[in-house]
């Protein structure tokens, strides 16, 4: 073995668990602090326990509240962004189709959604210079922000019935 290069044996190394217990082994340190030893282990002694080492359960658990914390937010985010007072401005549709909306005193997305529910594609077309593309737009935004849109029916996730013949 080469001179200088290896560290200080101590054949009797005192070894001192958090239970009190204590014993003595060979290692490059003459004192050892453990936590959890043979006599006090869940394993060994069979006691159901949580053993804390350097606060994991404290973390994991901040981890699982700023989880929910997050979730929760997110539901109030959705929430918001598919609220019927949300402001036609928020849908970028356009300055003009804005202006010509607004000089039909139409101004909130629950607005356009009654227009559509009451006269249909019709209703929101009477509007003066709204047309095809604009209400094509419009539609497409909302349906992106989740809304449903009345008058539209829900894809059928069945097929259709073949003919017999």
């Amino acid at each position: 073995m080469k001179q200088g290069i290896h560290p200080k044996y101590f054949p009797n190394a005192k070894v001192v668990c958090s239970c009190g217990n204590t014993w003595t082994t060979g290692s490059t340190r003459e004192l050892i602090h453990t936590d959890v030893c043979y006599k006090c282990h869940p394993f060994y002694t069979g006691e159901q326990r949580i053993v804390d080492t350097e606060g994991q359960v404290d973390r994991f658990v901040k981890k699982l509240d700023a989880r929910a914390h997050m979730k929760q937010q997110e539901e109030q985010r959705k929430a918001a962004r598919m609220s019927p007072t949300v402001s036609i401005t928020d849908l970028n549709l356009g300055a003009r189709v804005e202006a010509a909306l607004a000089k039909a005193e139409i101004t909130t997305v629950g607005q356009i959604m009654d227009k559509l529910q009451q006269g249909g594609d019709e209703a929101l077309l009477a509007v003066e210079g709204f047309g095809r593309k604009s209400l094509a737009d419009t539609k497409k935004r909302l349906r992106a922000r989740g809304f449903d849109l009345p008058g539209e029916a829900e894809p059928s996730t069945e097929a259709p019935a073949a003919a017999e013949a």
